[in-house]
């Protein structure tokens, strides 16, 4: 039986998920089958349609999704009501286009429990977007309410744009925006619409919603600290649905996830639109069950290639001389949290724990942990008691992988034998007190990891951590 060939084409790129999903898809499904990446530029979308009708089906990302359509031979369902397009089946060298966002949205919110129902508040009105409104607009008894943003001046505020091209681009979007909501409201559906001072109006005022649902890409990764909504908004609705799938913790999620509401992560519709793409492809099925592992790996697999890597482990396992080494292989940033909380306080670990106290070393490790969880592309080498604290390891695992440097312990004494800058051994009981906290810490550091790594002398730990976490991201 022949390989069958799938892609996924846009410009630029490079930090797509979909193949390492569609490859897992695949061989759930049991299809023997490649899928690969190509990067066209738009001016060489026409001429790639020989190629692409060599395919046995593609995906389509931006910004072709609306191009594509010129190139395809017929457009169904969703994707001729919406004009745009995220996959194709090929059959006989006859293309056809299709969406899945739709069946992706509606599907992750229904392996994670969340019911679209009620009233629903939803944020943005691209491209996605639409989509949402589309399948929340279909279900029963939904009440929508669009969250618009009117003033928009500051995205066309670019070297080169004068003033009367910003102004003209500001009247299409706005163009735009009307023309979407008079064709949500042409089926009979009364949708309100807001911007964002309206919005946060109405929730002082006490109106509640049952899903928020965001469309746009406020918070996605590299710009992880932004938010489209503040916490007020927040707290008056239910559930929270989030499209960005990178971080897979938004900031957004971490306020819905702060105040016990219910938050769902964009990793899930990724995969499940990818499923709904395989389905239209190969005229098969997946179940909940079967997808729900692709979609944990695909998380596992994001934090590897874009956030941090932070080590954990007993005192004198070898963090920071492995982090270095790790940050050098991989081309990270490494950062020692340690000597991080010691430049942000003007003084050593061993002062604060004289002058201050070990409570509050602790809050000082827990303001570590919320500022270097949102950056990434860090080395992280983390204190010894950092991971012992399932806030902090909650924290460092929204956008990174924590891996546990598990170093014999006959290994640790000879190190720290000599080693007096460690304030918790100071003490007459020196070798009781290690072996206590050692056995007190390890089930937490195992517990915390996302993966665990033997760890001796010399370079070997970097080495083959680096190979490990290269070959996870594959």
């Amino acid at each position: 039986m022949q390989n069958k060939s799938f892609a996924v084409i846009g410009h630029p790129i490079g930090h797509t998920m979909s193949p390492f999903i569609h490859t897992r898809l695949l061989a759930l499904a049991g299809v023997a089958g490649s899928y690969g990446v190509r990067d066209i530029p738009p001016e060489k979308l026409a001429a790639a349609r020989g190629k692409l009708a060599g395919l046995d089906g593609f995906n389509v990302t931006i910004p072709h999704k609306q191009a594509i359509r010129a190139l395809l031979d017929a457009v169904e369902g969703d994707a001729a009501a919406f004009g745009s397009v995220n996959t194709v089946a090929v059959e006989n060298g006859r293309m056809t286009g299709y969406t899945t966002d739709g069946v992706g949205f509606t599907k992750a919110l229904a392996a994670a429990g969340v019911p679209l129902a009620g009233r629903v508040l939803l944020l943005g009105s691209g491209g996605v977007a639409r989509v949402f409104a589309n399948e929340i607009l279909r279900a029963p008894g939904t009440e929508l309410t669009l969250m618009i943003r009117r003033h928009a001046e500051e995205r066309y505020d670019e070297p080169g744009i004068g003033q009367a091209e910003s102004e003209a681009r500001i009247a299409r979007l706005h163009a735009r925006q009307q023309c979407f909501v008079e064709t949500l409201r042409r089926g009979g559906r009364t949708v309100e619409v807001c911007d964002e001072a309206e919005l946060e109006a109405r929730c002082r005022n006490g109106a509640r919603f049952d899903l928020l649902v965001n469309g746009t890409s406020a918070g996605m990764y590299p710009n992880v600290a932004g938010c489209p909504v503040s916490q007020a908004v927040v707290a008056q609705c239910a559930a929270v649905f989030d499209a960005v799938y990178n971080p897979g913790v938004t900031m957004l999620l971490k306020y819905a996830r702060a105040l016990g509401r219910s938050a769902v992560g964009g990793m899930g519709m990724l995969v499940w639109q990818a499923a709904a793409s395989e389905e239209i492809w190969l005229h098969t099925q997946f179940d909940p069950a079967s997808v729900a592992p692709i979609v944990e790996a695909a998380e596992m697999n994001m934090r590897l290639r874009f956030g941090n890597v932070v080590l954990c482990g007993f005192m004198g396992c070898g963090k920071s001389t492995t982090g270095a080494l790790l940050a050098k292989n991989l081309g990270r940033t490494f950062v020692d949290m340690d000597r991080y909380i010691e430049q942000q306080e003007g003084c050593t670990v061993q002062q604060i724990f004289a002058q201050k106290g070990e409570a509050y070393f602790r809050a000082c490790e827990r303001r570590a942990c919320e500022a270097l969880s949102r950056r990434t592309g860090l080395v992280i080498a983390a204190g010894g008691g950092t991971l012992i604290d399932p806030q902090n390891a909650a924290l460092l695992r929204e956008t990174g992988v924590v891996v546990l440097l598990d170093t014999p312990y006959a290994l640790l004494e000879e190190r720290l034998a000599r080693d007096h800058t460690r304030p918790l051994l100071e003490r007459p009981d020196r070798e009781e007190a290690m072996h206590r906290l050692y056995e007190m810490r390890m089930p937490l550091y195992r517990q915390a990891a996302d993966l665990t790594i033997c760890a001796g002398n010399g370079d070997a730990p970097a080495l083959e951590l680096a190979q490990k976490l290269e070959g996870a991201a594959k």
